[in-house]
């Protein structure tokens, strides 16, 4: 007997639900929200983005602040102070003078006082060497004591002078500075009276270094 009452009342409530659609009118579902209109969705579209919306409560984040480099220092251009060179000095090569004395014997001058009787050092001209084959003429080159040629003479007698000869001799060596001419009465090599042209290579001054 209770069956058949719950049945019958089951029945009815099923009976009052049901409500009748017309033929263009869509179904909707209760308990499912508002009508479904249109087509059903499409299983296979991807769902629309969903904007969610930002919490009020939620603490701020905060962002960090943009990095701002620094103005560059522009440096004024380095100057490159160079050092003044000392000037190049020339340094003065002395060179070795080569002996007079050894050159005029290699050319064949020997010392007179080799060959006749004569001092080896006279007084106002030096040490005296002549080519023996020049006597009496000359030239007779008159050296210092340290081999320095001094004076060139020639030694020409009263007789040739007399005679007005003419004479060709070899010419002197070095510079002129001046010239003495005097007599002489005679001496060993030329012992006939004769006259001294004596040509000075060197200043008055440094005539000295054969004066005694």
């Amino acid at each position: 007997m209770r069956h058949r009452l719950a049945a019958s009342g089951l029945a009815a409530l099923l009976a009052l639900t049901v409500v009748p659609v017309s033929p263009g009118a869509q179904p909707t579902l209760q308990g499912w929200g508002p009508a479904l209109q249109g087509t059903m969705p499409d299983p296979f579209q991807q769902p629309a983005p969903q904007r969610t919306m930002p919490d009020p409560f939620a603490p701020a984040v905060s962002r960090p602040a943009a990095r701002t480099e620094p103005p560059r220092r522009t440096e004024a251009p380095r100057r490159t102070v160079r050092r003044a060179r000392p000037a190049h000095r020339k340094h003065h090569v002395v060179r070795p003078t080569q002996n007079q004395r050894k050159i005029a014997e290699g050319e064949g001058y020997r010392r007179i006082s080799d060959l006749v009787n004569f001092p080896k050092f006279f007084p106002s001209l030096g040490i005296l060497f002549v080519k023996p084959e020049t006597l009496p003429l000359g030239p007779f080159l008159c050296f210092d004591r340290k081999d320095r040629l001094m004076a060139t003479v020639y030694m020409v007698s009263i007789k040739d002078i007399d005679d007005h000869k003419a004479f060709e001799v070899p010419a002197f060596a070095g510079a002129t500075d001046h010239v003495n001419i005097y007599f002489n009465p005679g001496h060993p090599g030329v012992d006939v009276p004769h006259y001294h042209f004596v040509i000075w290579h060197v200043t008055k001054k440094e005539e000295e270094r054969v004066a005694n």
